[in-house]
């Protein structure tokens, strides 16, 4: 499996090309700047050069302090929320909680290595957006579909991808049915544990359709995997919990984007 993360020396004139998830990513030093190109697989013919991208893609240069030609790869997560769609309803038993994990794709943020100057974030697969809520309250979404799994085992490993845990508790007297929900990925950390990427646990407390969830992010790891493995901090650090809508969409998907 091909590990793109951490940093780069980049020598005059040689180019080096990853792949990730539907990203093609090439990077090199030319003339005291750093030249990235980037493409995705739909937009690609079949056989591409790792050598060099095709003339349809673009190079985009960075002129850069003290001429730094080490650059740094690292794994973050989407700027926005995701609507989940977990592939198959799911009903939750009032007075029940239940572990299920989410698999998302990823994005990845390339720097200076030595001040940690941001050039570029690229998603590694492409998205479309969406609302979630009403017209007057409510958020703009990244939209995934997933599978709401209760376990990993015999998964296979996808470095594109972050699984996240989930808990889910019914504290209302009905049932929970869902499909899709807004998950929160703003305030959560990255970890890479046996070359994969992991989420620290969100917790949501489902109070009624009527009502808005908790949702915590409690900063548990899942078994094994320890702080000092962390290779992505939260995009947003305060606030480790909230009350908002979780579960129920007002506007259906006929709003989404693009």
């Amino acid at each position: 499996m091909q590990d793109i993360w951490g940093k780069v020396q980049l020598a005059e004139g040689e180019i080096h090309y990853f792949e990730v998830g539907d990203l093609h990513l090439w990077c090199t030093y030319s003339d005291q700047e750093v030249w990235l190109a980037s493409a995705y697989s739909s937009e690609l013919p079949d056989n591409i050069s790792e050598e060099h991208p095709p003339d349809e893609v673009s190079w985009s240069r960075w002129a850069t302090r003290n001429n730094a030609n080490k650059i740094e790869i690292q794994p973050v997560f989407p700027d926005l929320s995701l609507v989940v769609n977990s592939e198959y309803a799911l009903k939750v038993s009032p007075d029940t909680q239940i572990e299920i994990f989410a698999r998302i794709p990823i994005w990845i943020r390339i720097s200076i290595a030595e001040n940690d100057y941001q050039l570029t974030e690229l998603p590694t697969v492409l998205l479309s957006r969406t609302w979630f809520g009403t017209f007057t309250e409510g958020e703009l979404c990244y939209y995934a579909t997933t599978k709401a799994r209760r376990t990993l085992a015999g998964i296979d490993k996808k470095p594109y991808l972050v699984s996240c845990p989930i808990t889910i508790s019914n504290k209302s007297a009905t049932v929970l049915d869902f499909e899709d929900f807004c998950f929160r990925v703003e305030r959560l950390g990255m970890y890479k544990y046996e070359e994969e990427l992991w989420a620290d646990e969100t917790k949501i407390i489902f109070h009624g359709e009527e009502s808005n969830s908790d949702v915590i992010m409690t900063g548990k790891l899942p078994q094994g995997i320890k702080s000092e493995q962390a290779v992505a901090t939260p995009r947003k650090k305060i606030q480790k919990s909230l009350a908002t809508r979780t579960f129920k969409r007002l506007i259906e998907d006929t709003f989404t984007l693009s």
